[in-house]
């Protein structure tokens, strides 16, 4: 591991460190830690050449509340999206600080397996809030979005745009075996409650504690996957009603919230899919098999921290 490793690409004070990573596995530091008044730690992942996409998402957090700092994942990004971010990080630094973490060779290696280095590189405040990077905050959210939030997921472990989804195959076989399983009701016809992928607030402690997102987790199905932990464990999960509009195709249908503040989710529904998964989704024990290849979590991971 190469610590402190010095760039000159931008003016903010800010430093590089190169992580070989193996099994998805890290080192002992804490995960964990309240920190005072603030409650999120911010997390996003930005993918390939869509720097409008980048860009709407970025720009709308300029302006948060609670917030203990960003981390922003990047997956096989342009270099005019990958210099965007990095010079938004650099001016949003001087207020909080930011995290940028990408695989050494610009590769896509996944949604879970950067997003599990993104929440365990160093210590979470108390909630994740996750955002995809075609989610964003409407224009007209002031500090009581945030204030709302903040406070309805003091009352669950997660928070979200609440959907349901038929298990997959032979899903229930796997899960039935595994530590978190509760013996609740579980079977082929099971259908999983879950809040979609696309934005959501859950508690560090709890995704920690479930070891989330798990070392199988690819790219397709984890949102799913943790709505059923928090079924087996008898743990909460709510519906943020007042403050998100999901853009998928069953939620356009019922209508659309215009011109007031609410997260954005899933902008462009299933057919606004880009990258990995769109063609051939693989969702993680779909085979029934419950030891599958990890390899996908081998890679070297390039973190650079501004105003840390």
């Amino acid at each position: 591991m190469v610590l402190n490793a010095e760039e000159a690409d931008h003016d903010a004070r800010h430093s590089s460190c190169l992580l070989k990573l193996r099994g998805g596995d890290y080192d002992g530091r804490p995960l964990f830690l309240a920190m005072g008044i603030n409650m999120f730690s911010v997390c996003t992942m930005i993918y390939g050449d869509y720097p409008l996409l980048a860009k709407k998402l970025l720009e709308s957090l300029k302006y948060p509340v609670h917030v203990s700092d960003f981390r922003i994942g990047l997956n096989e990004v342009s270099d005019q999206v990958r210099s965007y971010v990095m010079q938004w990080a650099a001016n949003t630094s001087a207020q909080i600080p930011v995290y940028v973490f990408q695989e050494k060779d610009n590769k896509n290696v996944g949604k879970y397996p950067l997003m599990r280095q993104m929440f365990r590189h160093t210590t979470l405040d108390k909630k994740v809030m996750w955002f995809d990077d075609d989610s964003y905050l409407d224009e007209t959210i002031t500090h009581k979005w945030w204030d709302s939030i903040r406070d309805l997921s003091k009352t669950a472990e997660q928070v979200g745009a609440i959907h349901q989804i038929m298990q997959r195959n032979k899903q229930f076989e796997v899960i039935a075996k595994q530590p978190w399983y509760g013996k609740k009701p579980l079977n082929h016809r099971t259908k999983y409650r879950f809040a979609t992928g696309g934005w959501w607030v859950a508690d560090s402690k709890f995704l920690l504690k479930y070891d989330y997102p798990f070392k199988a987790l690819y790219h397709n199905g984890g949102d799913s996957i943790l709505g059923e932990v928090i079924r087996q464990q008898g743990l909460r999960l709510k519906d943020f009603k007042n403050g998100m509009q999901c853009h998928c195709e069953s939620c356009m249908r019922r209508g659309i919230k215009t011109g007031v503040p609410v997260v954005h989710i899933n902008v462009g529904g299933r057919q606004g899919r880009r990258g990995i998964g769109v063609a051939n989704e693989k969702y993680v024990w779909n085979d029934g098999k419950p030891n599958p290849d990890l390899s996908h979590q081998d890679f070297e991971m390039k973190v650079t921290s501004y105003g840390i």
